[in-house]
């Protein structure tokens, strides 16, 4: 099937992360000259520092420094070879000194986190294990897994602390592979919670096969014995538990940590360990720092400075209670998070902190769904009492205010993070300037004129072609082949149309937009369960339309209450159909409403290419050919299309006969079964019968010369000024041998010429078939938000599968 043009995950990071940036409230530049801990200079003011992942305070801590001198001054910048070769004097030091604070159990010292989870997961996974990740496990964990899938190993993820669908795949796998790795993290550095460790230690002693792997990066040195973090003393006696974790943040320093329970494992590992074999070791002087550091965490100093810490995390803790705002954070943990809902909330709030003299986090999409998006901040030994007051003080009063300058539902928030709500609404009735809203379930509900006056040479969503989906999509037997219709129109007191467009709500395959080697995966999995990765979905038009959705009266005085008034019945649609992704489509470059959007917490994504033929003005083949000024698709066109034409019957047809309406839905569904490029459910079988009721619907149908067998066809709407082909069917057996598909596109081209049209819409995807004609590609987008980031990051997992 022909290819289309698919959406990229980092374009739309790229998108959101360069939105955050503009704002100034993501990646800022630090300028101070000397860092102390407790500020952090940020266009030239000195704020507060909240952001930071030192948590006891020791980046300058005079012992540690010492030691990063003393080893830079004896070894020099670096020792310049690979530990498989040489290992460093000082880095058996190192080893040692942490292997103290992990009750002596042997370690291994990495460059970084990130690198001791690459060299550990690419060593000690098995191509017949099976890794199950928490949603919210670390990147820098799923990172390496993604090469582990290349190597043959399962790769499975389950909501976020979800013990019950963990213990489930345990089940479902037990027998089929030699070991389950649950991989998951000791604090969790979004949201600042915890794993539920007497669970997990609970399935580690029912289930032989299942082993845990922790990345406890944020847990160790502010808490546990020595530092050893929040989980070492639970799970140090068991050989199938491995812990990755840091010298940077508690420790203060800079590398990563692997420390084994399983002797044969460490083995292993510190004779090759992949990566770890290739990559230099750390630098003297960090080598030195984290030396100085482990020195301080084996002394009874430790005590002091983890108490301090846990002071202020109760004078904190005390203080967030007081003021019952949305802190979804564990109490037992440094790491807080503010629950605001929608980025527009989120990004007011955070300004507002930062205009106060205090440093805080943005936490945004993708690590968080869009409209579950928040304020993060951390906290050190660097900070003070008087800090975090000012911090309460300025986070309880901005709050409040940023969810009532954007006119947020505050109850709708603390429900949103399913946190109890005591307060009193907030949300103050939309200045609405007078806009009254008209909603319908019905396009018959809806005065035809005033419709088509809007819509109807615009796709095939007139009036009549409404009323035609409408037919098709109701009253089936599966619960993916009935939708919802809603149809709302915007007006001013004077009866004038502000905005108007329509919803379907329907079961939509989550994976509708990926890549199709992916779709073919999921699609396997699909074979056992029909809705897996399936979404109940609102979406602006339908899976069965294609053009501009959304009116919008560009030049009147109160569009943007109109606006705020869509945005508020959309939210309410949602709520009403049990939706869990709302997608808004399909605009173009020039739509000029994208701020409105994305405050509401929705994200841009690229949707494939619409093709269009505007302004033919050919009447015959030649003048046709005459007007391409490429030699080559002139060639291609007289190759593949017009030399073969005369080996066909061609039959134009408004109604179809029952047998016709057969092999027509046979023939679509030939080509639906083949294309994973645009996934969704396959229509009803009755659509091709309901077409031929309605008078702007035609069939082109093509069967070989003399023969009665269609082998191909286009289900076409006739608009007054426009043609736009919906479905296109075809015999497997002729795509090559008769270039089959090249015809039909040409037959549907030709047709919309006979009929003197004056746009064609030429349908998303074979973009170069179609621009042979010069069919123009109008890159076309789509706002998204997603309730639950889960199924969107199962289908990422299954990528490099």
């Amino acid at each position: 099937m022909a290819k289309i043009k698919h959406t990229s995950a980092y374009d739309v990071v790229d998108h959101v992360v360069t939105t955050a940036k503009k704002k100034k409230i993501m990646h800022l530049s630090s300028q101070e000259e000397e860092f102390n801990g407790e500020f952090l200079k940020i266009n030239n003011e000195e704020l507060i520092n909240f952001g930071t992942c030192g948590y006891l305070g020791l980046e300058k801590h005079p012992d540690i420094l010492a030691k990063s001198h003393e080893l830079l001054d004896r070894y020099g910048s670096h020792f310049s070879i690979s530990r498989a070769f040489v290992k460093a004097p000082y880095l058996e030091e190192l080893e040692n000194l942490i292997s103290k604070i992990f009750d002596n159990h042997p370690v291994v010292i990495y460059t970084s986190t990130s690198v001791a989870h690459q060299s550990m997961i690419g060593t000690i996974i098995q191509p017949n294990d099976l890794i199950i990740l928490d949603q919210q496990v670390h990147y820098s964990v799923q990172y390496p897994c993604q090469f582990a899938k290349l190597q043959g190993t399962m790769v499975k993820m389950i909501r976020h602390n979800s013990m019950e669908m963990l213990e489930d795949f345990i089940k479902r796998g037990y027998n089929q592979y030699d070991k389950i790795w649950y991989m998951a993290d000791g604090v969790y550095s979004m949201y600042g919670d915890l794993p539920h460790k007497k669970e997990l230690l609970y399935l580690l002693e029912k289930y032989p096969k299942f082993h845990l792997y922790f990345d406890d990066a944020h847990g160790v040195g502010w808490t546990g014995i020595n530092g050893c973090g929040s989980l070492f003393e639970y799970f140090k006696h068991s050989e199938k538990v491995v812990l990755i974790s840091t010298l940077a943040k508690g420790f203060g320093s800079i590398g990563g940590i692997a420390v084994f329970n399983d002797l044969e494992m460490h083995r292993k590992v510190d004779i090759y360990g992949g990566v770890l074999s290739y990559t230099h070791p750390l630098s003297p002087s960090n080598v030195g720092a984290a030396i100085g550091s482990a020195e301080l965490l084996l002394s009874d100093t430790i005590h002091t400075y983890q108490n301090e810490l846990k002071e202020l995390m109760e004078y904190l803790n005390t203080k967030l209670d007081e003021l019952n705002l949305t802190n979804t954070s564990s109490n037992e943990t440094p790491i807080y998070f503010i629950g605001a809902g929608s980025a527009k909330v989120t990004h007011n709030l955070i300004q507002r902190v930062l205009a106060d003299g205090l440093y805080v986090n943005t936490a945004t999409y993708p690590v968080v769904p869009n409209d579950k998006t928040g304020l993060r901040f951390t906290l050190t030994r660097h900070n003070t009492k008087a800090h975090i007051d000012q911090l309460v003080h300025s986070v309880g009063k901005n709050f409040h205010l940023a969810v009532d300058e954007e006119n947020e539902d505050l109850e709708k928030i603390y429900k949103t993070f399913n946190v109890p709500f005591k307060g009193k609404k907030t949300v103050k009735p939309v200045d609405s300037g007078n806009v009254f809203v008209e909603t319908y379930n019905s396009i018959n509900e809806i005065d035809s004129q005033l419709w088509d006056g809007l819509f109807k040479d615009n796709g095939n969503y007139s009036h009549n072609g409404l009323r035609c989906i409408e037919e098709i999509f109701s009253n089936n037997e599966r619960v993916e082949e009935n939708w919802g219709f809603h149809y709302l129109i915007i007006k001013d007191e004077n009866n004038e149309i502000i905005l108007a467009t329509f919803f379907t709500s329907a079961l939509y395959k989550d994976d509708m937009l990926a890549l199709e080697n992916i779709s073919r995966k999921i699609e396997k999995q699909r074979e056992e369960e029909p809705y897996y990765l399936c979404s109940k979905t609102l979406a602006m038009g339908s899976l069965f339309t294609e053009g501009e959705h959304l009116y919008v009266n560009e030049g009147h005085s109160l569009v943007n209450q109109a606006l705020n008034q869509f945005f508020i019945e959309a939210e309410n649609l949602k709520k009403a159909t049990g939706s869990t992704v709302v997608i808004l489509r399909d605009f173009q470059s020039d739509f000029k409403y994208h701020e409105n959007f994305e405050n509401e917490g929705f994200v841009k994504i690229s949707m494939p290419n619409s093709l269009q033929l505007k302004n033919v003005t050919w009447k015959t083949p030649e003048e046709m050919l005459a007007s391409i000024p490429s030699s080559k698709k002139r060639k291609g066109i007289r190759y593949y299309a017009l030399r073969n034409e005369s080996l066909f019957d061609i039959t134009i047809k408004s109604t179809l006969t029952e047998e016709e309406s057969k092999r027509c839905y046979e023939l679509f569904s030939n080509v639906k079964f083949r294309n994973f490029g645009l996934n969704f459910f396959e229509y009803p079988s009755k659509i091709p019968t309901v077409l031929s009721r309605f008078e702007e619907y035609e069939f082109i149908l093509i069967r070989l010369k003399g023969q009665e067998e269609i082998i191909a066809s286009a289900w076409i709407y006739q608009g007054s000024l426009h043609s736009s082909p919906m479905i296109v069917g075809l015999d497997d057996n002729y795509i090559k041998t008769h270039r089959i598909y090249q015809q039909t596109v040409y037959q549907i081209i030709k047709r919309g010429r006979q009929l003197d049209k004056e746009t064609i819409f030429c349908g998303f995807s074979a973009d170069f078939e179609k621009q042979k004609y010069r069919a123009i590609a109008i890159p076309t987008f789509a706002y998204l938000k997603i309730q639950d980031t889960f199924n969107s990051e199962i289908i990422n997992a299954y990528s490099n599968m």
